[in-house]
């Protein structure tokens, strides 16, 4: 069942909205306008012992000057698709003229004759207010009315018990929702826990390698791709393009995005989960609120995001924030895609090629160097074929996994050529995919210079590829060395 949350700017709607999601979903903070977007994230509530699965919708404060028309636009979406909407209100400003504009124009926009509208009077965390505020609110005509405190808890289960009861909605014994460890390695191969050998595998080890359909198979149902780069540089523009309609609020406003949004999208036959992220600026010209907590979605996006697209700006270049940018990316342990959007703007410009506009980009982020790249014009879906096939082949390359046998063998084969401090490398096995992860066991780790590593990583790139992803090599000390 799709439950829309709707109100003017400022009565707490993402407050409820994170409390019936259950975590901390949408920005709160006490400022009007600060949710722009529609955000759609599903919930599996409990409701007199039995479970339920809701799609909660949060929308922006409808009214509020800032991208009004928009909004509006966003509301108006959201609602014809709703089976029922929370209405939310203050009670402790009473009802204002402002709420009654919204409920006008809720009626006038899309919502269905049938559609159950209930009243969440929020911010009611005293009975005195409940007692003495509630009568005022029945002259909106709405048959069912309830007061909460959202920040506090205070009255949702009553609101779940409301909700279930005015749509009848169907109900959902077995879940089937997929958390984000279902997508990452649980635990290290069980290799590591045996006794190392310095010379070669017993037929244990080969076997403990056999790999079932499914690891070798692994790529997540649904891949989760974060959209990043600074302020108007098209990010949301790419979204729109690749879903087919106005899925997030396109302005040449800079920071218009300022929450992440979550959208499902069938492309070319494939289901992937895009994730549009606000613009990041430099830390100097980043305002306090919004734009702190901004970032720290971001941050969040990545962490849960199998793959991110950096996009940067054809027409204003390459700049230090974009390489700062790039710098969270690798660090969240993403691969990743760069795009330079705007395309258009340089096609004249004889003395910019796209070879040029490479050359510059990669000696600006130059430890991106195993990023793919592509160029675009995404507000004319120009280049999206390209970034389809590169999405594509950076999740297969990534789920790639290597048996401990081949990377062990490798490794001490490439050792053989340069190993100036003759470090032993005993075996050498693969433990996650998320990124593409693997543990050396040697004799020594403090023999091994930075520059050894460098090279090893590298050279099992061009063995294997691993487009587009980032390759952690962990060194430890073996247990059985023989200096040991």
């Amino acid at each position: 069942m799709n439950v829309v949350i709707v109100g003017r700017p400022n009565v707490g709607k993402s407050s409820l909205f994170n409390r019936l999601l259950g975590r901390k979903r949408s920005l709160v903070l006490d400022t009007p306008g600060v949710t722009r977007d529609r955000i759609l994230e599903t919930a599996q509530w409990w409701v007199r012992a039995k479970p339920y699965q809701v799609n909660l919708i949060d929308t922006g404060g409808l009214g509020h000057e800032l991208f009004r028309h928009e909004i509006a636009r966003q509301v108006k979406t959201a609602l014809e698709i709703a089976d029922i909407v929370l209405f939310v209100m203050d009670i402790r400003a009473g009802l204002t003229n402002d709420d009654k504009d919204v409920l006008r124009e809720l009626r006038r926009s899309g919502l269905k004759d049938k559609t159950p509208v209930i009243g969440v009077l929020n911010k009611a965390d005293h009975e005195h207010l409940e007692d003495e505020m509630m009568g005022e609110f029945y002259s909106l005509g709405l048959d069912n009315m309830i007061a909460v405190a959202a920040e506090h808890g205070l009255g949702i289960d009553d609101l779940k018990d409301m909700v279930v009861d005015q749509i009848g909605a169907d109900e959902t014994h077995e879940s089937s929702f997929l958390t984000d460890e279902d997508f990452t390695e649980e635990s290290e191969d069980q290799e590591a826990e045996q006794e190392l050998s310095s010379e070669e595998f017993t037929a244990d080890d080969e076997a403990d390698d056999d790999l079932d359909e499914s690891e070798e198979s692994y790529i997540p149902p649904t891949p989760s791709i974060a959209i990043v780069g600074q302020p108007n540089v098209g990010k949301s523009t790419l979204l729109n393009a690749i879903s087919g309609e106005d899925r997030s609020i396109v302005s040449p406003i800079a920071g218009t995005t300022v929450d992440t949004i979550d959208s499902k999208i069938e492309w070319n036959g494939k289901e992937f989960l895009f994730i549009d992220t606000a613009g990041i600026r430099r830390k100097n010209k980043t305002e306090q609120g919004v734009e702190v907590l901004s970032v720290v979605q971001t941050r969040k996006a990545l962490e849960r995001a199998s793959l991110a697209i950096l996009m940067i700006d054809a027409e204003k270049g390459v700049y230090d924030q974009d390489e700062k940018i790039a710098g969270m990316i690798e660090e969240a342990g993403c691969s990743v895609i760069m795009v330079l959007n705007k395309w258009d703007t340089q096609v004249d410009n004889k003395e910019f090629s796209q070879k040029t506009a490479e050359e510059q980009l990669r000696k600006q982020i130059r430890f991106l160097g195993y990023a793919p790249l592509v160029f675009t014009t995404a507000k004319d879906g120009i280049g999206l074929d390209r970034l389809y096939r590169l999405i594509q082949a950076v999740l297969e390359q990534r789920a790639l996994k290597l048996t401990t046998r081949e990377v062990t063998e490798f490794i001490r084969n490439e050792l053989d050529m340069q190993n100036p401090d003759n470090a032993k490398f005993y075996v050498v096995h693969q433990t996650g995919r998320n990124p593409p992860t693997f543990v050396a066991h040697v004799s020594d780790p403090n023999k091994i210079h930075y520059s050894t590593t460098r090279r090893l990583v590298n050279s099992m790139r061009e063995r294997w590829g691993y487009m587009g992803s980032p390759i952690r090599l962990n060194l430890t000390k073996a247990r059985n060395s023989r200096e040991k």
